[in-house]
């Protein structure tokens, strides 16, 4: 807990910094790579670290990339996440030391919208994959396709809805599976709060047609620019499973500091 408090004071320590010197400040949205007739490129790069050590020794990291590629008829989206946390354990009676993966997960989604001739509206097609070693489901997966509506853009900022049928498959804890219909439910909200400064609000729902678990989740972020391409991000993630296995809570939720590279 107080390395989180002394990363939001560094956060709000380089706020106070661009304020002072607006001027120098530069945008916090790097320009967008372009690529000719291919469109154009822009994404980040965001990294974690855990260190903790006295009475419970832990390590891990994270990282959260995203690639957005545009162009006059596609706007394509990919990500990718991963976090693993090993924790030492000391057995009081023999003194031995082991070293046990206590978190273990990644996922990775990619999305395609072909633009209508509005330009805000789309079609859209998506993919998702998710593995959790211990969480309320083992692997997860999906497929959803449907309508796209950018409702509100100027420069950087924009909102965007997105809803559409699908179908999942979980495989639990015990190793059960299930799969069924689901509706695909999301919205992404990016805005400029002052120079320097950005935040975020995705959301994502994968509501089960025919009674099966729905999936919630829900990630806020605030990005404040270090220097150039480098950026600090705290962020604010909470996942919720309907129908979680046995006795594990529906409701996860993670808070976290982490450096960013914009690119």
């Amino acid at each position: 807990m107080p390395v989180f408090l002394l990363l939001v004071v560094a956060l709000l320590a380089f706020h106070v910094s661009a304020d002072e010197a607006p001027e120098e400040a530069e945008p916090l949205v790097p320009e967008l790579q372009n690529l000719g007739l291919l469109g154009t490129l822009t994404g980040d790069i965001e990294l974690g670290f855990l260190f903790i050590d006295g009475n419970t020794d832990a390590r891990g990291w994270r990282v959260n990339t995203e690639l957005v590629h545009e162009n006059d008829f596609f706007r394509n989206r990919y990500n990718v996440q991963g976090r693993i946390q090993k924790n030492q354990f000391t057995n009081s009676e023999t003194g031995e030391v082991r070293t046990e993966a206590t978190v273990k997960r990644y996922a990775l989604s990619g999305q395609s919208n072909y633009k209508f001739l509005s330009g805000s509206t789309s079609f859209f097609g998506r993919g998702a994959y998710a593995y959790d070693m211990f969480g309320s489901f083992r692997q997860v997966g999906s497929l959803a396709t449907g309508y796209a509506n950018r409702v509100y853009q100027k420069q950087a900022n924009y909102l965007d809805l997105e809803t559409g049928p699908g179908f999942a498959y979980r495989e639990g804890a015990s190793g059960n599976t299930s799969k069924g219909l689901i509706w695909f439910l999301a919205l992404n909200f990016e805005q400029e709060i002052y120079k320097g400064s950005r935040f975020r609000q995705t959301f994502e729902g994968n509501v089960s047609v025919d009674g099966e678990n729905s999936a919630y989740t829900s990630r806020s972020s605030l990005t404040a620019q270090i220097n150039g391409r480098l950026a600090m991000r705290l962020s604010f993630s909470v996942s919720h499973n309907s129908q979680p296995e046995g006795n594990l809570q529906t409701t996860d939720t993670e808070t976290s500091a982490s450096l960013v590279y914009q690119f």
